[in-house]
């Protein structure tokens, strides 16, 4: 069976340090660049009470955090974990987060 590790890393220097030790350690997953949709809106709402799209938010709008995800077999989810932890010193030296759930249907190959 397959899980999905999403980690979310507070940008700078020491996350980027930890996702390539991460890396190093034969991990690949896939970023995504995001903030937190409170510092997202907080002041950058349309004057009027209007639908937008966020895309137009994104383009004015620096990344906070990076959205990590990694597809691995169930037997390689405590490795992963450990490592993380390890180049993270338990989110303390890098702000963050991780969580995994599992993939009841899945195809392809990584």
């Amino acid at each position: 069976m397959k899980r999905i590790l999403f980690l979310i890393l507070e940008n700078g220097s020491p996350a980027i340090r930890a996702l390539e030790n991460i890396r190093e350690s034969g991990f690949n997953g896939t970023l995504i660049g995001g903030s937190s949709l409170r510092h997202a809106l907080e002041g950058k709402l349309p004057e009027e009470h209007s639908f937008f799209h966020l895309a137009h938010w994104e383009a004015e709008n620096a990344e906070e955090s990076t959205v990590s995800m990694f597809i691995v077999d169930q037997d390689q989810i405590e490795v992963l974990k450990t490592t993380i932890r390890e180049h993270t010193e338990h989110f303390q030296d890098v702000k963050g987060a991780m969580f995994t759930i599992p993939l009841d249907d899945y195809e392809g190959a990584f």
